[in-house]
């Protein structure tokens, strides 16, 4: 018998989302600012991004148990103080060493964040029978829009500091306020003897081994997201040549284009099966994004405004296709597993964190090697191959 969801327990959950995504991307909407403070080339810039992953991995490995072994609210609470600190710090920071730190301490928390509202988020999702989760990544991705909008429209006037640190101490008062009325609906820590497997690297490889294709197939259609909040504003100032407000709008739109599609699952679900989703997406995304985009720069050469709007087109296109990919996958690899939603989250995220840091890596000195634009056409052609896997969906309407 499937429990019931109440309108108030959904408010709760919301709140564990949205302001999530309006706080951790505050920072990358000014990345552009943060990499001339601190002196770098965005080869060593990407580097230092990528290798705050290191606090990935180490949430991974054990967040997910944790989360079993205590329950949810300790984790989130800790983890989402931990995190709005830490990011409140950054534009204070001068040194790229000490940069490099705060954001291995980034990366911890937000992982850990990560792990704890979205294994409640599919704990309910089985429980109740309906599909929240792309719901509640929409409203993340609601956040991160809202949060590029006030950059845009403050960044001509309120410094780097201002701008973060306001909007870190909001946003943790108003998840404190979402933790505080999620309490009763919270996975409680639980009673159960048998042993839960421990989340190592030795794990990872047995988790590949029991799941190897959706663990693939999560990383390619996750790295454009990734590549686009760490690169879109800086694309647009560097390749297009946009004022530092401006070059919010790539990031912005794609967003919003991600947005549109996540609020509106049921609506897709109800037209489409999963497995047509899963294929046509991506060949939407990745072709639309691998054609406007270069394009677009060419364009910008002689005319920035039309060559920025092209730019703008491919960017909505990749943030359409891109859209519901992670919230399917994790719910397909929920559905093929008999493991606790926390731990089935840390493993996908352990291997997630694993190839996605040599694939950064790789993106970051192609762009320095080359350019922004170039490099960006490694995350579309990911995402591109991921309709391949469109099989691992439902072949029929819910």
């Amino acid at each position: 018998m499937k429990s019931k969801f109440s309108k108030t327990e959904r408010r709760a959950l919301n709140l564990l989302f949205l302001p999530f995504g309006v706080g951790t991307m505050a920072t990358s909407t000014r990345f552009p600012e943060i990499r001339d403070n601190l002196n770098l080339s965005n080869g060593v810039f990407g580097t230092y991004l990528t290798l705050g992953g290191i606090g990935s991995l180490i949430a991974f490995m054990f967040v997910g148990n944790i989360v079993h072994k205590i329950g949810i609210k300790p984790v989130i609470l800790v983890a989402s103080t931990g995190l709005f600190a830490t990011m409140a710090a950054v534009p204070h920071i001068k040194s790229p060493l000490i940069w490099l730190a705060a954001n291995i301490l980034i990366a911890l928390f937000w992982v850990s964040f990560h792990i704890s509202n979205n294994s409640q988020a599919i704990h309910r999702q089985e429980e109740i029978g309906e599909l929240i989760l792309p719901k509640l990544h929409g409203l993340w991705s609601l956040g991160a829009l809202l949060t590029a909008v006030i950059a845009i429209v403050i960044t001509p006037y309120v410094s780097l500091a201002w701008h973060i640190d306001v909007l870190e101490l909001a946003m943790w008062l108003a998840t404190l306020y979402g933790i505080s009325k999620s309490t009763p609906y919270f996975i409680d820590k639980s009673d159960d003897e048998n042993d839960i497997p421990r989340i190592s690297f030795a794990s990872l490889i047995i988790s590949i081994k029991s799941q190897p294709v959706i663990a693939i197939t999560m990383v390619l259609a996750m790295q454009m997201e990734f590549a686009i909040q760490d690169w879109a504003a800086i694309f647009s100032r560097d390749s297009i040549g946009m004022s530092a407000s401006a070059s919010i709008y790539g990031y912005t739109v794609f967003i919003g284009a991600m947005i549109i599609f996540r609020l509106n699952v049921q609506q897709l679900h109800r037209a489409f099966t999963e497995a047509q989703l899963l294929k046509f997406l991506p060949l939407l995304g990745g072709i639309g994004f691998i054609a406007f985009v270069p394009l677009g720069t060419i364009v910008a050469e002689t005319n920035v405004k039309f060559g920025f709007a092209l730019a703008l087109l491919g960017f909505a296109l990749g943030g359409f296709g891109s859209s519901i990919l992670s919230p399917t996958y994790f719910g397909i690899a929920f559905r093929n597993s008999s493991l606790p939603s926390s731990v089935v989250v840390a493993q996908l995220g352990l291997i997630s964190a694993v190839l996605t840091f040599f694939i950064k890596i790789t993106i970051s000195w192609v762009a320095q090697a080359t350019s922004v634009t170039i490099a960006l056409m490694i995350p579309a052609i990911m995402l591109l191959v991921t309709s391949k896997f469109s099989y691992l969906g439902r072949a029929t309407k819910d």
